[in-house]
């Protein structure tokens, strides 16, 4: 059951309120960073001279370089306040924009591309643990969905923004914007935002701690198998609606469309239901929702109309996860949540590009009717891993 003695949502002052629009806002820069380029494949790659797929590659450096850096960066600069992190990642982020707007040749674009991701490998775990230091633990699950918001509707509205602003004016002009809300954000994080508690010095002997605490590293790899499970499907969504229940380009970009709304209604739903429930109940809820979720993909026989509401449901279960995920893995590690965080956010973008790599090969082998099964293979692993976490965490 997913009822809890958890007391209900504390009010939060205006300036906290601020803090975390100023948080969701670094987030959402984050994400149209990260995503921006695919939106702009055609113009970066007629400017450089290059094929379209060298250009998409910058996608998967920035994912492997934040996965290795956030966790690194936080142990290297472990001592440093939160705040200054936080700002110290958007200094960097801007800078990595406008060297991409600037750059003379795709070699340049890849070094400024580098400097983008760790930026915002300091960007994510940071401003979740600050979301969570500004509130009083029974708000943390609504704090962190409000952060994490920023990411939701990066993939929403961020890249098709992105994409029109390209092709009305250029696509340098996109960096540059990008650069510019990177300072708006710096500036919101500067008036609004408070350091907090003090954090624990972070080393190598921290990392070792949280991998080495079976909860904790369960509930990591609980991360990875999630978003695994997610992008073995979503990696070729195009080929799975089209080839799997017959719908057209036109469709395809509609189902899109209804993914990028669940996902927001997903974090919707997270941020009410958040501190009402404990975290396990609403991760248990998610993971086994998106396993069924792949299973009724698999097997019913659906017409495009009939995927595009499972696609939404999905959509809806894959954003409800994080917060309460983050929230867990704070009650886990609580001396070192930006570390863990850290951690967190590495195994989501290395999750994303092994579920991508999976999915490509089993889709090259047995086509995209096996999309579906694969990703519900690795939802089960999920909740193994998930459960092994709990069971862990039950006998401290």
């Amino acid at each position: 059951m997913l009822a809890s003695s958890l007391p209900a949502n504390p009010a939060l002052q205006p300036r906290t309120r601020l803090g975390l629009l100023a948080l969701a806002a670094a987030y959402f820069t984050l994400g149209v960073g990260s995503l921006a380029v695919i939106g702009l494949l055609d113009p970066m790659a007629q400017r450089f001279g290059v094929a379209r797929a060298d250009v998409a590659q910058l996608v998967t450096v920035f994912a492997l370089t934040f996965a290795v850096a956030a966790p690194l960066l936080q142990m290297v600069l472990g001592r440093v306040a939160r705040r200054h992190l936080l700002l110290l990642g958007l200094a960097a982020l801007a800078a990595g924009a406008l060297g991409t707007a600037w750059a003379p040749s795709i070699a340049w674009v890849l070094a400024a591309r580098l400097l983008m991701a760790l930026g915002a490998a300091l960007i994510g775990p940071t401003a979740s643990a600050l979301g969570a230091s500004l509130v009083p633990a029974a708000a943390q699950g609504r704090a962190l969905a409000t952060v994490f918001a920023g990411m939701s509707v990066a993939t929403v509205l961020g890249v098709p923004l992105a994409a029109w602003v390209g092709h009305l004016a250029d696509w340098r002009s996109v960096f540059v914007l990008l650069a510019a809300l990177a300072g708006l954000c710096a500036s919101g994080v500067a008036l609004w935002v408070e350091e907090g508690e003090l954090r624990a010095p972070v080393d190598a002997r921290s990392f070792l701690q949280i991998l080495n605490t079976p909860a904790s590293a369960w509930a990591v790899l609980v991360t990875l198998l999630q978003m695994a499970a997610q992008f073995a499907s979503y990696a070729l969504i195009a080929a799975l609606l089209h080839e799997r229940f017959g719908a057209t380009a036109a469709y395809v970009s509609f189902a899109l469309l209804v993914f990028g709304v669940g996902g927001i209604g997903g974090n919707t739903l997270a941020a009410r239901l958040g501190d009402r429930f404990a975290p396990e109940a609403l991760l248990r809820l998610a993971i086994g929702g998106l396993a069924l979720v792949f299973l009724l993909l698999a097997v019913l026989p659906l017409g495009a109309l009939g995927a595009s509401v499972l696609l939404a449901l999905w959509a809806v279960l894959g954003m409800f996860f994080q917060a309460p995920q983050q929230k867990r893995l704070i009650s886990l590690a609580p001396e070192l949540r930006s570390l863990v965080l850290a951690l967190n956010a590495s195994a989501l973008y290395l999750g994303m590009s092994l579920g991508a790599f999976l999915g490509a090969r089993s889709y090259a082998g047995l086509g995209a009717e096996s999309l579906c099964f694969l990703s519900f293979a690795i939802a089960l692993l999920a909740g193994f891993a998930q459960w092994r976490s709990e069971r862990a965490a039950s006998r401290v």
